[in-house]
């Protein structure tokens, strides 16, 4: 019963008890009645009660949700920003998805697709060419894979076809990344060596040039490794290379 039937309620009694004061109302009718507003009474304090508790509830549950909508936020920018640190490591290592707006969850069904297109084979237009596209896809899964030699191969055989596309320079840099991968340091210096000098203004030039001193630095040829190093301190040292570069500059032989 809500708070207006009660109070309606509760004066039908009181009408009623007036009625038996001033004599209108049956004998005893008025005891009765007091009883049953007494009782109305009651029930509706405890109503109130009730209601009170339940706004109270609320209201805690109100701030409950605000709290835990703010600590989501802090938790999503606290993942954001452990994503952004991932990132820029990968990136050191020579394993950055960025450029191909790739990520970590989605890799596994990438590659799936990308064998499957393997299989059947790239597509091409109507010249017979290969579709560019779906080739630097195809040989950068292989990469993503460890299929390292393949990767190399289709990497090579895109540049043949498509030398000056957007993404060329990244081709050139990840085919100096298979030899890496494999231990042919010595096969990838050269390769890095192409991502300088065929693309100067590409963004991959620092990163080859930190392979390269990596390169050296696994040849235990640490002079020119530390050449190469400071070569990106000086030109890029605003980079995140360059701070990998100091650091290992720092390293005690």
């Amino acid at each position: 019963m809500t708070c207006s039937r009660l109070l309606a309620a509760a004066a039908g009694i009181l009408a009623a008890g007036a009625l038996a004061a001033s004599g209108c109302a049956p004998s005893g009718y008025y005891g009765t009645s007091t009883t049953a507003l007494d009782s109305m009474m009651i029930s509706q304090g405890a109503m109130m009660k009730r209601i009170a508790a339940l706004e109270r509830k609320s209201d805690a549950t109100r701030e409950s949700v605000q709290a835990s909508r703010a600590s989501t936020d802090a938790r999503l920018l606290e993942i954001s920003q452990s994503l952004d640190v991932i990132e820029a490591k990968l990136d050191a290592s020579g394993i950055r998805f960025s450029q191909l707006a790739q990520k970590v969850e989605t890799v596994k069904s990438r590659l799936t697709v990308a064998d499957s297109a393997r299989a059947r084979g790239v597509p091409r237009d109507s010249t017979g060419r290969a579709d560019p596209e779906a080739m630097y896809q195809a040989a950068y899964s292989d990469v993503a894979a460890g299929r390292y030699n393949l990767a190399r191969e289709a990497f090579q055989e895109y540049l043949k076809n498509y030398p000056d596309t957007e993404v060329a320079d990244n081709a050139q840099y990840w085919i100096g990344e298979c030899y890496y991968a494999t231990g042919d340091f010595s096969g990838a210096i050269p390769e890095f060596e192409k991502v300088v000098k065929n693309y100067p203004k590409g963004d991959k030039v620092a990163p080859a040039l930190l392979k390269i001193g990596s390169s050296y630095s696994r040849l235990k040829n640490t002079q020119e490794a530390n050449r190469y190093y400071k070569m990106i301190v000086q030109k890029y040292p605003k980079s995140h290379e360059a701070g990998e570069a100091r650091e290992r500059l720092s390293e005690k032989p």
